[in-house]
């Protein structure tokens, strides 16, 4: 395992990765019925890797994406620069400044690799950047009562250290008052998804 997981690190092989697991519908679905941007807005991707949601995103939009992986920035860069403005560093870092004023952001397969700590400094961060009635979505492998075998070992298996259930997800953020959905069915493979929506009072 600890050899895919370093493959996985190389922007190509990821990339191929996500399209065999069906991993483009699931960004669609995320896209269209999670982020909802409206033409004009102010977007941010957090940990946005190589830039796979970024063609799922309508045209019309100021977007900015972040990550910490210096290969993932340049892939993304090299194929969506027209697209996007890519920068590398932590989203989590109160210091990084990407400004503000951001009607949607998103985390896409962020969370489940962040201890608790940093996942609510992450959180914070995008609600912070946020305009006032803005929204931050998330969607991260999860574990769920009644799960299959199969489903429940590719999910742990996952390069991902922190696999949180949904109830783990509303003890963490409880305070920010997380809507929070499972899904089942968005990837070719057994994999359980929890999607949060956070609002920005």
């Amino acid at each position: 395992m600890a050899a895919v997981k370093s493959l996985l690190a190389r922007p190509a092989i990821f990339d191929f990765y996500q399209a065999l697991i069906g991993a483009n519908y699931a960004k669609r679905i995320f896209v269209e019925e999670w982020v909802r941007p409206a033409s004009g807005d102010r977007v941010l991707d957090i940990g946005c890797g190589t830039g796979a949601v970024v063609p799922f995103l309508p045209d019309g939009l100021d977007i900015t994406a972040i990550d910490i992986s210096d290969d993932y920035i340049a892939a993304a860069r090299a194929r969506y620069s027209s697209r996007a403005s890519f920068r590398v560093g932590d989203a989590a870092d109160s210091a990084v400044d990407l400004g503000g004023g951001f009607d949607v952001a998103y985390a896409f397969g962020v969370f489940h690799h962040l201890p608790d700590s940093v996942a609510l400094l992450l959180l914070e961060g995008a609600l912070r950047r946020l305009r006032p009635g803005g929204r931050f979505i998330s969607i991260d492998p999860t574990l769920i009562a009644g799960q299959s075998w199969l489903s429940r070992f590719i999910v742990t298996n996952d390069r991902g250290q922190y696999i949180r259930s949904p109830e783990e997800f509303s003890d963490l953020f409880g305070l920010y008052a997380p809507e929070i959905q499972v899904r089942t069915n968005l990837l070719r493979i057994p994999f359980a998804q929890a999607l949060m929506s956070f609002a920005k009072p």
